[in-house]
């Protein structure tokens, strides 16, 4: 039995910027101080975080167990034998080197720190093996000063937003400077993600220039270690497209700041064009068809039977594609589906507007919730919240908004609207769920109805039923709230269905002599089966012994597998011979069943096969 032991490691630079330590030995140790195997104790890192001396690291050398290496993001782990599953645990690592550094030789002493002392509380896994995770991002305070006392690695986080609403420029050029006496000192430029954000390392040799560099160079004093003598004086300049956004001069400096600076800069410019937005289009239903009209396995037919195999859509359906949240100008992008009754072949005209008499959203359950977004947390620990659409995410007419349906998310998790910065939105395809029951009137026939063998009744055959679809979007700007490209494309037809495959099925002989009688002699199996959208129908014999394993024919008709004919929708026997002659079958008990498989989809999952009935009987020669 493994005991598998998982962490991460990261620093926190700011309280949302944070980086994962890549690269580095995670060291397990037996605990230095005993007493904590019996208390139970796990100490706290901020507490417990201290550089090991190398007087410490002999002494504990004994007692080390295993070593292993972060990877990217951070994350390692140890496997650990049944012998260790009831100790605490002293955690190290050891640091060569740390993020974003600028390019130098390795230190010649690699820094050992301790993390903590902690005692696993061991769960089993669905794979009987006993786990412990533990994820630990060393606070700002003590993981700057590793960074910049051991590394002279400086760093700037922060964010450039508009003054008045706070919203991200993005695509924006910051450049950070140090107020000097003689020559202001440039610190970096960084460029600023969608999200406004930007991070500029440097070190202490960018800002300790003088005119008699590099022979005379003012040198940064760290002091002791939480201390400073002298920091950069900090200021900034931003410009987007050749407009200046920011313009602090020397007299608007941060004086002496630390290893890390983190800034919250504001124009006052109006900057247009810098929100993430990406074409919006409506192009499928599901994973498995487009919206296209064509041959291909994909594509709807002049008809509306969709890909080549004639599928009909059921249940609820996916409309997926892609939508931004918000406009290059930061309006909210809206969108909707509107459905008609009323169809015209596919590759012409759609139907007329005044047709399209429900709305996603609004005709009464006609909408069905899904997932239609995650929210991908930037940096540690890495968290993602799922967004599914919900009713109060429509208007009155059906205009579905994203970003009601990210702030519930962002709600409902414990964040607050304005921690969306803290993540990545990510695309799931889906803008909405629709479920066609609402849209099919074919009734169920009971299967009491119609005795076995006999055929199925024209007149109680189930229409072929067909919906168009009308896909809307918008940027609501409060007043004309213009259409966007794509807006009005329209499925011109799409045939639905969603009733199960009539089947009945019977022995004739087992009728006359009871169900539980064995029978002999020729014997005659009894079927009906009806589906106006059927696929495939197989009729199956054997016995316990499988010397009689076979398929029963019923030419045309039996085995029909992979129909794409609308006019073959099933098929009634009420004599059809099971014995084979010469005659095969032996004094056995023996299994009848009747499958079949219908041409519904809904654009990811089918219904699989319908059945089996089955009909058991002892043959007595």
């Amino acid at each position: 039995m493994s005991y598998i032991f998982k962490g991460s490691l990261c620093g926190s630079l700011c309280a949302d910027c944070i980086e994962p330590l890549d690269g580095m030995e995670v060291m397990l140790y037996l605990p230095w101080k005993e007493e904590l195997v019996l208390t139970h104790v796990v100490a706290n890192t901020k507490e417990t975080f201290h550089v090991v001396t190398k007087e410490e690291a002999a002494a504990r050398k004994g007692k080390l167990i295993a070593t292993t290496k972060t990877d990217q993001f951070g994350r390692f782990e140890f496997s650990l034998n049944e012998k260790m599953s009831n100790t605490a645990f002293d955690i190290d690592f050891i640091c060569p080197t740390v993020p974003h550094i600028p390019p130098r030789a390795p230190r010649k002493d690699p820094i050992q720190i301790h993390l903590t002392t902690l005692y696993p509380q061991w769960r089993m896994n669905e794979r009987q093996d006993y786990f412990y995770q533990w994820d630990c991002c060393i606070d700002s305070r003590l993981w700057c000063n590793i960074r910049g006392r051991y590394f002279d690695a400086w760093v700037i986080c922060g964010y450039l937003r508009n003054c008045d609403d706070g919203t991200p420029i993005a695509k924006a050029s910051v450049t950070a400077w140090d107020a000097d006496f003689i020559t202001d000192d440039n610190l970096g430029t960084a460029i600023t993600d969608d999200w406004g954000h930007f991070r500029i390392d440097y070190t202490s040799i960018q800002f300790k220039q003088t005119f008699l560099s590099p022979w005379i160079n003012v040198e940064t004093d760290p002091g002791w270690f939480f201390a400073f003598n002298t920091g950069p004086d900090v200021y900034f300049k931003a410009v987007l497209g050749g407009v200046t956004l920011v313009d602090e001069k020397a007299a608007d400096c941060r004086k002496n700041v630390g290893y890390c600076l983190c800034v919250d800069l504001c124009s006052k410019v109006p900057v247009h064009g810098t929100t993430q937005t990406f074409p919006s289009a409506w192009t499928g239903i599901g994973q498995a068809f487009d919206i296209s009209t064509g041959v291909s396995s994909r594509d709807f037919d002049a008809d509306g039977y969709a890909g080549s195999g004639k599928n009909v859509l059921w249940s609820a359906i996916r409309l997926t594609g892609q939508a931004a949240c918000r406009s290059a100008s930061g309006n909210p992008i809206e969108y909707r589906f509107l459905v008609s009754g009323v169809t015209t072949p596919n590759g012409g005209a759609p139907p007329a507007y005044g047709n399209f008499t429900k709305t996603v959203g609004v005709t009464p359950n006609l909408f069905y919730p899904s997932l239609v977004a995650k929210l991908y947390q930037i940096g540690f620990p890495y968290m993602v919240i799922p967004v599914d659409s919900a009713q109060s995410d429509f208007d009155v007419d059906g205009w579905f908004d994203i970003n009601k349906s990210i702030e519930r998310a962002l709600i409902t998790y414990g964040f607050a609207v304005s921690d969306l910065a803290q993540f990545l939105i990510i695309d799931e395809d889906t803008l909405i769920s629709m479920d066609t029951r609402v849209l099919t009137t074919g009734q169920y026939i009971p299967v009491p109805a119609i005795d076995a063998g006999t055929p199925f009744p024209a007149g109680s055959k189930i229409p072929i039923e067909k919906i168009a679809i009308r896909f809307e979007i918008r940027e609501k700007n409060g007043t004309t709230n213009p259409p966007l490209p794509g807006s009005g494309r329209t499925l011109n037809s799409a045939i639905v269905n969603n009733n199960p495959i009539f089947m009945k099925l019977s022995i004739a002989e087992l009728e006359v002599s009871g169900s539980c009688t064995p029978i002999g002699g020729t014997l005659h199996s009894k079927y009906t089966i009806y589906h106006p959208h059927l696929s495939s129908v197989y009729l199956h014999l054997n016995n316990n012994s499988l010397s009689v394993n076979r398929y029963i024919t019923d030419a045309p008709f039996l085995t029909l597998s992979g129909n794409t004919n609308p006019a073959v929708d099933g098929h009634a026997n009420n004599s059809l011979q099971l014995n084979n002659p010469p005659n095969d079958m032996i004094k056995c008990t023996y299994s009848l069943k009747l499958n079949a498989y219908s041409r519904l989809h809904n654009g990811d999952t089918i219904p699989g096969w319908e059945g089996p009935l089955e009909q058991l009987f002892f043959y007595n020669v």
